[in-house]
C-alpha cells in the first residue's frame, strides 16, 4: 500500500517539471502553448535513445532539455517573426516534432529496463526527484526576480506597456516558450527514465495535464508570491497523481483511467473558474 502512493508521488513530481513549464508559458507569458505535446515526446525519447548508448543519466537528461528549449524556440520564432497565431504556431511546431522524435528515436519505443539508473527503488527515486524539483523552483524563482524574469511578466500582463518600456516582447517571447519547454523536455526524460520506456505518443494531452495541474495546485495553496505559485504548481502535480491513484485503490478499472483523468481536469477546471483568492491575479501577486 505505501509503495503504490509513494510511486504516485514519484510520478507526479516527475511530471512537475510540464506542470512548471506550463506555468512559465500560460501564466507568466499569457501564452498558450501546445508545443509542449510535442516537446515532452522529444525530451522522453532523446533521453531513453542516449541513455541507450550508455551516456551518463545526467549528461541525457541535459541534452533533452536543450531539444526541447530548440523545439520551444521555433515556436516563438514562428509566432513574432512569421505573425502566426500562438495556439497554430504550437501545432506547426508539434506536428512536426512528431516525425522528428520519432527519426530520433528510430521506433515507436525505446526500452530503458537494462539501463542501470543508479535508482533501484521509489523511495530513492523520491529523494532524487524531491531534490530536483526544490532545484528547478529555486532556479525558477531566482530567475523570476531578475531584470530579465521581471521582464517577461511584464511580456505577460501588459506587452503593450512593456514595449513602451523598451522591452522587446518577441525576444522576451522566444526566450520564455524556450525555457518553458526545456523544463517541458527535462519532465519528459525523467517520467521515461522512471517508467522505464519512452514512447513517440507519450507527450498526447501533456498540455492539459500541465494545465490541470497549474490549477489544482493554485486552488489548494492559493499561492501570494512567485515562489509560492511554483511551489504549487509542484504539489498540484502531486496531488492530480493521487487522485488517479487513489481511483486505481478504490477499485477503478484501468480502462477507465482516461475517462477518470478527464473527469479530474473537468473539475480541475471548474475550480479554475471560482475566482478563488490567488487565481485572479495569474502566478500570484506581481
Amino acid at each position: 500500500m505505501l509503495s503504490i502512493w509513494i510511486g504516485a508521488i514519484d510520478q507526479g513530481l516527475a511530471y512537475a517539471g510540464l506542470a512548471l513549464g506550463v506555468y512559465l508559458t500560460l501564466r507568466v507569458l499569457n501564452f498558450a502553448d501546445i508545443t509542449v505535446d510535442g516537446s515532452f515526446a522529444l525530451g522522453g525519447g532523446s533521453a531513453a535513445l542516449l541513455l541507450t548508448q550508455q551516456v551518463a543519466p545526467p549528461l541525457a537528461l541535459l541534452v533533452a532539455a536543450g531539444l526541447g528549449a530548440l523545439a520551444g524556440l521555433v515556436t516563438g520564432l514562428i509566432h513574432t517573426r512569421l505573425g502566426v497565431n500562438d495556439l497554430f504556431a504550437g501545432i506547426l511546431t508539434t506536428t512536426g516534432l512528431y516525425s522528428i522524435t520519432l527519426r530520433l528515436m528510430g521506433r515507436s519505443n525505446i526500452p530503458l529496463t537494462n539501463v542501470p539508473l543508479g535508482l533501484g527503488s521509489d523511495g530513492q527515486w523520491l529523494i532524487a526527484l524531491l531534490l530536483a524539483m526544490g532545484g528547478l523552483i529555486v532556479l525558477l524563482a531566482l530567475l523570476l526576480r531578475t531584470d530579465l524574469g521581471l521582464a517577461l511578466r511584464a511580456i505577460g500582463n501588459n506587452p503593450v506597456m512593456a514595449r513602451a518600456n523598451g522591452i522587446s516582447t518577441r525576444r522576451g517571447l522566444c526566450l520564455g516558450i524556450a525555457a518553458g519547454n526545456a523544463l517541458v523536455a527535462l519532465a519528459g526524460a525523467l517520467v521515461a527514465l522512471y517508467q522505464g520506456f519512452a514512447d513517440v505518443t507519450m507527450g498526447i494531452g501533456s498540455l492539459i495535464l500541465g494545465l490541470g495541474a497549474v490549477i489544482v495546485g493554485e486552488s489548494v495553496l492559493r499561492p501570494r508570491s512567485v515562489t509560492w505559485a511554483l511551489l504549487a504548481v509542484v504539489v498540484g502535480s502531486v496531488l492530480f497523481r493521487a487522485m488517479i491513484a487513489l481511483a486505481l485503490q478504490l477499485g477503478m478499472d484501468p480502462v477507465d483511467l482516461k475517462l477518470a483523468t478527464a473527469l479530474l481536469l473537468l473539475a480541475a477546471l471548474g475550480l479554475g473558474r471560482l475566482r478563488l483568492p490567488g487565481l485572479s491575479a495569474p502566478g500570484g501577486e506581481r
